[in-house]
């Protein structure tokens, strides 16, 4: 890739409408507003009308921030140099990254050479091979409150985002950047120190301050050769001295040069950089970091979530389609009612009437002058041969039913077409046995009606 590559920062813009990336170098300090414009964060240049001024870097800070109000869409980014953090690297076999950065963030104490209680740390695990590495960054605690505490004073306390190294911006402008490929090695200056950074495939890996004579020796110690890419971040206002660098030519296939002249790169552009990523892999902070919930959440959770979303939603129409039901069943039943007061008495002139038609058909049935039951009983019982005998009947409107047992279907219903108080007999169920071979059976007998007397 030839040299003089611009680099655009592309993705969209998920926090919101501005960064604020401050560089907070001990001589120097940066910054740079980004905005988001048509869902793409581009480099806005923003004037102040004041001098920063202030005796350390803190309170340069603090002059900065004060010339600014504070906006709610605003995410602040604050990188700090190489000489302001520890970089502590380990290797493990047979864990994953899960476990091995819970391991180190357990024992941390034991990796690192100033007190607990007296730092600020981060863990960032990354495979390589069939090793688990670890990299652990650690600050010292007073700096970091030194710097919350300026931020906190000026207003800014719910912009700040996060307070990271800059070397880790470079490798997120890099990774946003348009024909870099990975793993390769950045140079870049802060103030007087040049930091030579590693940038894996998947994220960042440390970075070193090293000396002009040492870079060519550091860059074959960390793996340089004709196969790999050189970034060299450079600007108009800081000069890169690449006296250790002979025999490598930046401008070959060899290296990368981005002076980034389009968008007037300094390490406050890389400090914006750290706030166009949803979580960068190392922050330091007062209180224990938390992945946001689309980073906590794998395949399977996503899928199970999606299953109960559908789940939900299909229940939730059901349950909106029975309470329709319900209420259409309640209006339906105050129709109900209403209608039953209404008819309420033509329905007890309804039953009166049928009353009234009973007592008539009983009336017709005394005028018929049917035979008794004690007659009809008599006659069945002297018409039925002796090897059968009646279970139970029925009597209604002159209509005989009977169910006997044993005997023959056959012989018995000829003895009762035999006797003149029956028209017809006939066999009403098909005729079964039980376990002794016995016949079960049920015939219908209709009466004769007799003329009603003079």
């Amino acid at each position: 890739m030839a040299a003089g590559t611009a680099i655009s920062i592309r993705g969209k813009a998920l926090f919101g409408g501005e960064i604020l990336g401050i560089f907070l170098g001990e001589q120097q300090l940066k910054y740079a507003f980004l905005k988001k414009k048509l869902n793409k964060w581009s480099r806005e240049d923003v004037a102040l009308y004041g001098e920063v001024i202030g005796r350390n870097s803190v309170e340069r800070l603090g002059s900065l921030l004060g010339q600014l109000k504070p906006k709610r869409g605003r995410r602040l980014c604050i990188a700090i140099p190489r000489n302001r953090y520890y970089l502590r690297e380990l290797k493990f076999k047979g864990l994953s990254t899960d476990e091995a950065e819970n391991s180190v963030r357990l024992s941390v104490a034991t990796h690192i050479h100033l007190p607990l209680e007296d730092i600020y740390f981060d863990c960032w695990s990354y495979k390589n091979g069939n090793e688990t590495h670890v990299l652990i960054a650690y600050t010292k605690r007073a700096f970091i409150d030194s710097i919350v505490e300026q931020v906190e004073r000026s207003g800014h306390k719910k912009s700040l985002f996060c307070i990271a190294p800059c070397s880790l911006g470079n490798d997120i402008l890099l990774r946003r950047s348009e024909g870099i490929s990975f793993p390769c090695i950045s140079l870049h200056l802060e103030e007087y120190d040049k930091i030579l950074s590693i940038h894996g495939k998947d994220g960042w890996l440390g970075c070193h301050s090293v000396k002009s004579e040492d870079i060519r020796e550091k860059l074959h110690f960390f793996g340089f050769n004709d196969d790999s890419r050189l970034v060299i971040f450079k600007s108009d206002t800081e000069d890169l001295y690449l006296d250790g660098l002979s025999g490598i030519d930046p401008c070959t296939d060899q290296a990368i040069e981005p002076l980034c002249k389009d968008l007037g790169w300094n390490l406050g552009l890389s400090a914006a950089a750290l706030g166009t990523s949803i979580y960068p892999q190392i922050a330091f902070d007062q209180r224990p970091r938390k992945k946001p919930l689309r980073l906590r959440v794998n395949a399977l959770q996503l899928a199970l979530v999606g299953i109960f979303a559908i789940l939900l939603l299909f229940t939730g129409i059901r349950f909106y389609k029975l309470i329709k039901v319900s209420r259409q069943l309640d209006q339906n039943v105050a129709v109900v009612k209403e209608l039953e007061g209404r008819f309420a008495p033509l329905k007890a002139k309804l039953e009166k009437l049928q009353r009234l038609k009973a007592i008539e058909q009983d009336m017709i049935d005394f005028l018929n002058e049917r035979p008794s039951l004690l007659v009809i009983l008599k006659e069945l019982a002297e018409r039925t041969p002796m090897d059968a005998w009646i279970k139970y009947f029925t009597l209604r409107n002159n209509v005989l039913k009977v169910s006997a047992e044993g005997g023959s279907a056959v012989s018995t219903m000829e003895a009762w077409r035999k006797s003149q108080l029956f028209t017809s007999v006939k066999l009403v169920s098909p005729v079964t046995k039980d376990r002794q071979g016995r016949e079960r059976y049920t015939v219908e007998l209709k009466i004769k009606q007799f003329f009603q007397k003079n």
